[in-house]
Parts: structure tokens; sequence; C-alpha cells
């Protein structure tokens, strides 16, 4: 073999030696390009997950701000106390809302003294306190606290002199609830004693922040 011919082969030698190394690299840089592009979708899909859970927390303290804001313009103390300023001797009917028109105190002003009605400015559980008195000489007169127009409590005032009843009672209220007193029978001869001696209270015990949802 000449001289040229070893030279030649050589060179060839060396030339696929070359060309094997170049298709490993190439194949490194495929499979490093593969990984890339699998990095690059699970950073995607990092990033998606970052800004859905950024959005959450967003809407969650908004959410927070919203109740806070409420929490201060709501009352945190509601309650009132009210009398019928006369005795109330005509004009009732059954299921008349007894309207205690003088009224004592109303903090948070929850009560109506043109209706009646008491409608809850803050949610939570409330106390309700009313006593109702018959005037002497007179059949007993029937009233009924209720809520939503379900009955809670009732009292019965007697024929004695002056005789009086208790009504009294434990709620749960929601925003906007409702409580009246009312009479659940009328009777041509129902006769109220009214001043001090025929009373309607309620009171806030438990404010509910969360609008009713904790009870």
């Amino acid at each position: 073999m000449s001289l040229e011919l070893i030279r030649l082969s050589n060179e060839q030698r060396k030339m696929n030696a070359v060309i094997a190394e170049l298709q490993e690299t190439w194949k490194e840089l495929l499979t490093s390009n593969a990984e890339l592009l699998k990095t690059q979708n699970k950073l995607l899909s990092s990033q998606s997950e970052l800004h859905s859970r950024i959005k959450d927390l967003e809407d969650e303290a908004n959410h927070f701000k919203i109740k806070d804001r409420m929490r201060r313009i709501a009352p945190s103390n509601v309650g009132f106390t009210a009398r019928l300023s006369n005795s109330i001797t005509s004009g009732l009917s059954t299921h008349q809302i007894l309207v205690f028109d003088n009224v004592y105190i109303n903090v948070g002003n929850g009560y109506d003294a043109l209706t009646g009605v008491f409608r809850a400015p803050v949610a939570g559980m409330y106390v309700i306190l009313m006593t109702v008195s018959s005037i002497s000489d007179y059949w007993p007169e029937d009233i009924e606290v209720v809520h939503n127009g379900e009955v809670l409590c009732r009292a019965v005032a007697t024929q004695l002199h002056y005789g009086g009843c208790p009504c009294n009672a434990v709620v749960l209220l929601k925003v906007g609830d409702a409580v009246w007193a009312r009479v659940i029978n009328y009777r041509s001869y129902d006769h109220v004693r009214g001043e001090y001696y025929t009373t309607f209270s309620m009171g806030l015990m438990i404010k509910d922040d969360d609008g009713g949802s904790s009870f």
C-alpha cells in the first residue's frame, strides 16, 4: 500500500471519529433540548398555578376587607326598650301589631316606634323580654311575640288587678329579620294596660360576624 493510501485511510478514520463524535453531541443536544422543554412546561405550569394562587389570595384579602368594613359599619351593640304611652281600650284586631310607641332606648336603631317592628341591624343571638298587663275588671289579654311570623312566646295577662304576664325568649337573628308583638285573638272586651305596665325589650347578647352562619 502506498503512502498516499495510508494517509487517506488515516484521514478517513479521523473523519469518521469526528462524525461519530458530532452525532453523539447531536443526540446529547436533542436530549438536553427535550429536558429543557419539559422544564419550560413545568415552569409555565408553576407560573399558572402561582398566578391562580395569587388571585385566590387577592380574592380572600378582598373578602376579609369587605367583612372588616361591614364589621366597622355595623353597630356592635343593639338593644331597645319601649312601652305603651296609653292604655288600649278599643281598635284592636286579631294579629294586630302592638306598637310600643314610647321608646326609652334604641341603640342601633333596630326598633321602629311607628310600626312596632324590630329589624335586626346585626346578626346574632338576641334576648326578648315582653310584659303585658290587663286593665282591672276586664277580661285577660293575649299577646304573642313572633319572629318573621313564627311564634316565639305568648303572654296571657289575667283579670286580676293590673294582672301582668311576661313573654321571654332567646332567638337567633340574621340581618333584616323582623320581630314584633301582636294580638293573638281579638275580643271586643280586650284591653291592654299602658304606661309602665306593658313593655317590650330586646338586646343583642352575642354578635355573629358571619351574618348568622356561625350558629
